[in-house]
């Protein structure tokens, strides 16, 4: 078997790299398991969800932000004319990626990881006993979301896709057209909704388990945000609406929210964990400070690499903010270093615990997020008044956060914009316009701007706006499947 295979060699070589964070993930690996000898104790299912979340951290460390964030017009890249290794990465930003890039693959193996690991575990869970049937089914819900969360991002990234629910027993079946068929954009979401009803049925509350774990909380906005990616507002709404009395709050001031000391607060739904004295650090940061910053930025943990200058904020962005607006002081910071001034994204740079490294979780889902989805559930259907959702969003950070005449004539615009001030660099952005339907409009004027502003970006840039990502070229060498139109 090759080793592109989506699931074979996950199946056939899975060993679970622990996550390093609070107390549930915190504890020895196992040096090897096979699906034979792994699932016989709860122990050994919690080892196993644990290489679940790990998985999920790294697409999230990973391809996710060049897809969900670079790849909108929230972010471009610094060019460096020294450095022209790191193309790969920047003709995602330029939409000039064939199906051969390696972030497509990435992104497609990581996701397919994490679904494989996900039907491993549900298949042997159901046969291993748990000293508490209440926890055995929360970690069910686990699973579940984390499977859902996988499928989702694909099927808004790519379109039709496998949908697999089973491990697999045979390399027969694993190549099975069961397996290897790609299906319906609208079959893959009837499917994923249904496992999210099943783990907001199980899975506990808000301050009723260890800290990083999934919550019904975060089952319930990953259904919502289901619903609003295929138009279906009111139903989004109902699951806001739930998830409003689940004793979710905003933080007081926007910079604590993802300080180091004060992870898992009250405003996260869902949190990807990071740990520097576990092992398991973080390093996003020191990909996104400018290239040329030496050790200004970085300090000791420095000089910046020369493929840094990553997912640097656009000027369209900048523009969007009040300077008075907490939120722009602490999202964006600009290097002057006498000949050049360069926007760089500062909003995890809470200092460092050594060579790039950082004690700073990311934030997946954040009651903000909640809130600001709400309101444009309430902009659609009429269910309520979106403006007070608004302000209580802006109040925190803006001291006259009222809106102008402009902004409520065109609350669905006022929306997107806030969304763009609240949610910057959390990898909302691109998907923010697939829902809208805006995302060719939006890139097109986007690319415009990039080239009147930058002499560097290519005359083929922006020039061919595909909404969905071509399927690896690997994956169709391989599997025969079929490509996506345009690629």
């Amino acid at each position: 078997m090759k080793n592109n295979k989506i699931f074979s060699i996950l199946i056939c070589t899975a060993v679970l790299v622990l996550v390093g964070c609070d107390s549930f993930l915190d504890e020895a690996p196992e040096t090897f398991r096979t699906p034979q000898n792994f699932f016989e104790t709860e122990d050994q299912i919690n080892e196993a969800i644990a290489g679940i979340y790990n998985t999920n951290r790294g697409l999230m460390n990973g391809a996710h932000w060049r897809f969900g964030e670079n790849r909108s017009d929230n972010t471009s890249f610094q060019f460096n004319p020294a450095d022209r290794g790191g193309i790969n990465n920047e003709e995602v930003d330029l939409f000039l990626m064939l199906s051969a890039n390696p972030n497509l693959r990435d992104y497609w193996n990581a996701s397919y990881s994490g679904i494989s690991r996900s039907n491993f575990a549900l298949e042997n869970i159901a046969n291993v006993t748990f000293n508490d049937n209440a926890v055995k089914q929360a970690r069910r819900g686990e699973i579940l979301f984390l499977r859902s969360w996988f499928y989702f991002n694909l099927v808004q990234l790519f379109g039709d896709v496998p949908y697999v629910t089973s491990a697999g027993d045979t390399p027969d079946e694993i190549l099975s057209d069961e397996f290897l068929a790609r299906i319906p954009v609208g079959q893959v979401y009837a499917n994923i909704m249904a496992d999210l009803q099943e783990a907001i049925g199980s899975l506990p509350t808000l301050g009723n388990t260890e800290s990083g774990r999934a919550t019904q909380g975060a089952a319930l906005m990953l259904k919502a945000k289901m619903h609003m990616a295929l138009q279906e507002f009111q139903a989004a709404e109902a699951l806001l609406q739930q998830l409003q009395g689940q004793g979710y709050a905003l933080q007081a001031d926007y910079a604590s929210i993802f300080a180091p000391d004060n992870k898992n607060n009250n405003e996260m739904v869902f949190e990807i964990q990071y740990s520097f004295a576990l092992g398991q650090a973080s390093n996003f940061v020191s990909r996104f400070v400018p290239f040329n910053s030496g050790v200004d930025i970085l300090g000791d943990s420095g000089p910046a690499g020369s493929r840094a200058g990553q997912n640097q904020p656009t000027q369209n962005l900048i523009d969007l903010y009040d300077a008075d607006d907490a939120r722009f002081s602490h999202n964006i910071s600009f290097y002057d270093n006498g000949t050049t001034i360069e926007p760089w994204m500062s909003k995890f740079n809470y200092g460092f615990e050594d060579q790039g490294l950082q004690d700073v979780n990311f934030p997946m889902f954040r009651y903000a997020d909640a809130l600001l989805m709400l309101a444009e559930c309430y902009n659609e259907t009429g269910g309520g008044d979106p403006q007070p959702l608004l302000l209580q969003v802006r109040g925190r950070s803006m001291p006259d956060p009222s809106l102008s005449a402009a902004e409520t004539s065109d609350l669905g615009q006022t929306i997107a914009d806030e969304r763009r001030r609240e949610l910057a660099f959390e990898n909302h952005r691109w998907f923010d316009l697939l829902r809208t339907g805006k995302a060719v409009e939006v890139m097109t004027a986007h690319g415009a701007a990039q080239k009147a502003q930058k002499p560097t970006v290519p005359a083929e840039a922006y020039t061919n706006i595909r909404t969905i990502l071509g399927i690896p070229l690997g994956q169709v060498e391989e599997f025969d499947f079929t490509q996506n139109e345009g690629w």
